[in-house]
């Protein structure tokens, strides 16, 4: 673990930080995963190649791709299946995928190939390998597939504001690692792997399902017209990979309290890094251009808006008045006409009075961006030893000590009020994922799910005052054996002030979709497109580099990225 450094700026607190709004505003930074993982492909200049493509007319079949990193080969399975239109969905439970795949260790045999060809589209159902680090599906957008590929045939590049209307040509639903389905656990990739750390080769397993989703759109063009052209590397890079993410997500935020500390801390230690930094003229001006950038991106953006999130124009509207904050800022030396001379702890301050909560956390992301030579070294901290102990020789009045510590935000809360238990969570035998349910007016509360952190610490602290404040914890446990859980979670939890989401996650006003984009935040995704309050579709990689241009110099700037600008455009 990164211990604290010594910097001008403190790290924010914990009751700040980890409210469920703000969590629920992040957004990806230069230490989001799929921002390592493409540093670290390009940096190693990787080799990727198809050794395999075996599709027919319609784009069915299998394709295989060989990855080549400093000291490792790779395999990427693709299996494309045909499913009818109503086979296709997004749910968990779905049977049926356009596309499934699989990233595995070394080369693909003729027994392995038929293998993955009868377990990979099964999924939840099929039974994988050692070898194998990745299990995934994917299905086509209805809106761009088809359209892409009559562009295609018709000679003429796809409009990339049709493009923008979704942002992917295939979404996946789940991407599985760790020993799902028998497949290699995390600990296999420990050490100097090329996908060690969090999410990583999970990252790169949707990378190479956007290279994929190129190929076959391609594919499909040319066996409909030999004439048909390829896409424009401008309009695939502005191309990226989608997700459709429900609340099967949000257990991981409660269950993984150390790993969730950690990443949060990293990026605070990060952000309170950069604003120590006393920013040149060019620093300022960059940033501008980065405000202008986003300003752009969210005045093209063509999201749903459901009033759940800042509407985008808003969040241009705000990038705009920041703007002029800066420019301000150059001339005079104010912001708002305050003085500063502590220059982004005062724009900070600023944006906490006058921009919303998705804004402030915004300008992180972009002082990140900045100033990412300056964090890059934080991207090996994102790792934490996961290991949740009680110690058994802590007495009640040391326990109730630290509770008092770090836990004071679970006392706001008054679970006699029905509000604030209206919903239960519970996993669906039927359905094979965590649900929602509400109380009082759906069966099963009595199964329901430990997901409400602050009614166990309430509990936990009543039955503590009863206690001895000498008595030891052991003793304490095994008297009341159902607290164990509670206080070796608490305990454990010492010092990792970021480790627990300071919300009632039973409130009748809860929205599950901060806890969604608060993770998927950290592995880089954009376009937060919400389908209702339980689930969402985001895109990753959009304005990534393409696969062909590893090993070239890319800047890392890649992130909101404006519509492509056709030929014709360019010379108009």
């Amino acid at each position: 673990m990164l211990a604290a450094e010594n910097m001008k700026h403190p790290l924010r607190h914990a009751s700040e930080v980890m409210k469920l709004e703000r969590i629920g505003s992040l957004r990806l930074t230069s230490l989001s995963f799929l921002r390592i993982m493409m540093r670290h492909v390009m940096r190693e200049n990787w080799t990727i190649a198809c050794s395999t493509f075996d599709l027919d007319d319609e784009g069915h079949g299998h394709v295989i791709y060989d990855i080549y990193t400093a000291k490792h080969y790779f395999s990427f399975v693709v299996i494309s299946s045909d499913i009818s239109d109503d086979e296709r969905s997004d749910r968990v439970i779905a049977e049926q995928w356009d596309v499934t795949f699989a990233l595995s260790e070394g080369g693909i045999s003729d027994e392995k190939l038929e293998r993955l060809k009868i377990n990979l589209p099964k999924q939840e159902a099929g039974r994988g390998e050692a070898s194998d680090l990745v299990w995934s599906r994917a299905n086509k957008s209805n809106r761009v597939f088809d359209y892409v590929i009559d562009c295609l045939t018709s000679g003429e590049q796809p409009d990339p504001k049709v493009l923008n209307e979704v942002g992917y040509l295939l979404r996946t639903t789940a991407v599985y690692g760790n020993g799902k389905f028998g497949i290699s656990p995390y600990d296999k990739i420990r050490g100097d792997h090329p996908f060690n750390g969090p999410f990583q080769a999970q990252m790169f397993a949707v990378y190479m399902l956007r290279h994929f989703s190129f190929d076959l759109v391609e594919h499909i063009a040319k066996r409909q017209d030999p004439e048909a052209i390829p896409l424009d590397p401008e309009v695939k890079r502005f191309i990226g990979t989608g997700n459709a993410t429900g609340l099967g997500m949000a257990p991981f935020l409660i269950s993984h309290p150390r790993l969730i500390h950690q990443w949060i801390y990293i990026r605070e230690v990060a952000i309170a890094r950069v604003k120590d930094i006393k920013p040149s003229q060019d620093d300022l001006m960059l940033l501008v251009q980065w405000l202008n950038r986003v300003a752009n991106y969210f005045d093209e953006s063509r999201l749903i808006d459901r009033q759940i999130y800042a509407k985008p124009e808003k969040l241009a509207e705000q990038s705009r008045f920041l703007t002029e904050r800066v420019l301000e800022y150059l001339e005079l030396g104010t912001f708002a006409g305050i003085p500063a001379n502590d220059v982004w702890e005062a724009l900070s301050e600023m944006a906490v009075r006058t921009v919303s909560i998705e804004m402030q956390e915004l300008l992180h992301t972009l002082l990140l961006e900045i100033y990412a030579d300056h964090v890059m070294d934080l991207e090996q901290y994102m790792n934490v030893e996961e290991t949740y102990q009680i110690s058994p020789r802590m007495s009640i009045q040391e326990l109730k000590n630290l509770i008092n510590r770090q836990y004071q935000w679970a006392f706001q809360y008054d679970f006699n009020d029905p509000d604030e238990k209206y919903y239960f969570w519970y996993r669906s035998e039927e359905k094979e994922e965590p649900r929602l349910g509400v109380r009082h007016e759906e069966a099963g509360a009595e199964l329901a799910m430990s997901m409400n952190i602050a009614e166990q610490v309430q509990d936990l602290y009543a039955m503590l005052k009863q206690a001895s404040p000498e008595e030891m914890v052991a003793a304490f446990i095994l008297r009341y054996p159902r607290y164990k859980g509670i206080i070796q979670r608490i305990q454990s939890l010492d010092g990792y002030e970021y480790g627990e989401i300071q919300a009632n996650l039973l409130n009748k006003d809860f929205m599950p979709l901060h806890l969604l984009r608060c993770k998927l935040a950290f592995f880089g995704a954009e376009r937060f497109n919400p389908k209702s309050n339980r689930w969402l579709r985001i895109t990753l990689f959009q304005g990534a580099p393409l696969v062909e241009e590893i090993g070239e110099t890319f800047p890392d700037n890649w992130v909101f990225p404006h519509l492509p600008t056709m030929e014709e455009d360019k010379h108009a």
